[in-house]
């Protein structure tokens, strides 16, 4: 049929197929909206620590500038400012950096490395949700590898860390050790605490020294860490670090104004209980969520 000036002319479609666009436009809607959440949520992205995926259970490794810390000590003993190396392993779930996820800070006794020292919290730590962080500065010899100094490379290393991932500065922290590292983790929490880090506990295996009171002198924290949970694992058949000396390490801390100290006791020498670990780790949360 030819078509007239002016002659009106519905375009509109029936009822029944209007309905049935109405019914495709509102699921293709609901569609889209469900796409967009699921790739704008943040546990649905792939996490990377630079240009490394980090995934659960894998040793993320990286170099770290001299901080300031470090140059100081360098400068000290004559040395040029040194690199450190830093190693970490994400937990299992780990999938937001919005999340915090809390950090044990490994620490080793004068001359060892840290970083090699991982797999043997590692395995505890991850499975109870923990990143375990370590790091290294150069090879030196034991005698010039103080506890400043351990502190200064562990300072690049944080440093480096937040660097890259900012949200970590707001992460609870605890740090842990045995032997001699135990008393450097004492001395790394106070550190720690001191640079505006939630330092929730401190775990102190096979321990004969009280560092903490000495991390007290030596960093400054103020009273604030003295209320942090401090856990002392000692083997009753440690002949290095003797039930009797651990319970003089409690002492000490308890007249020196800490709070919070556990001691508890393995059947055993002197090594690392896995058991008490887990322990330790379960109170800190515990005990820093209600802090």
């Amino acid at each position: 049929m030819p078509l007239r000036a002016n002659q009106d002319w519905d375009f509109s479609l029936p009822a029944a197929p209007r309905f049935v666009l109405r019914g495709l436009l509102r699921r293709q809607c609901l569609l889209l909206v469900f796409c967009c959440l699921v790739c704008c949520a943040p546990s649905a992205r792939a996490l990377y620590f630079g240009t490394n995926l980090a995934q659960p259970g894998r040793v993320i490794t990286f170099e770290a500038l001299p901080g300031v810390r470090a140059r100081w000590e360098a400068g000290q003993v004559g040395k040029m400012p040194p690199r450190a190396r830093g190693a970490f392993v994400m937990p299992q779930g780990a999938t937001n950096l919005l999340r915090p996820i809390p950090i044990l800070i490994v620490s080793v006794p004068s001359g060892g490395s840290a970083i090699s020292a991982l797999p043997g919290y590692t395995n505890v730590a991850w499975t109870e949700g923990w990143l375990v962080l370590a790091a290294d500065g150069p090879r030196i010899a034991a005698e010039d590898d103080t506890v400043e100094w351990g502190i200064a490379m562990l300072g690049s290393v944080l440093e480096q860390f937040t660097r890259t991932w900012p949200q970590a500065k707001q992460w609870p922290v605890a740090c842990a050790g045995f032997s001699g590292g135990a008393k450097r983790s004492a001395a790394a929490g106070a550190a720690l605490l001191r640079d505006g880090w939630r330092v929730i506990g401190v775990f102190m295996g096979g321990c004969n020294e009280d560092r903490a009171t000495l991390g007290m002198e030596l960093f400054k924290p103020g009273a604030a860490f003295l209320p942090v949970p401090m856990f002392l694992s000692s083997g009753v058949g440690d002949r290095i670090a003797t039930p009797a000396q651990v319970t003089a390490v409690r002492d000490s801390m308890a007249r020196s104004g800490f709070t919070q100290i556990r001691l508890e006791s393995y059947a055993g020498g002197h090594q690392l209980d896995p058991e008490q670990l887990v322990q330790a780790l379960r109170w800190f949360r515990q005990a820093g969520g209600a802090r």
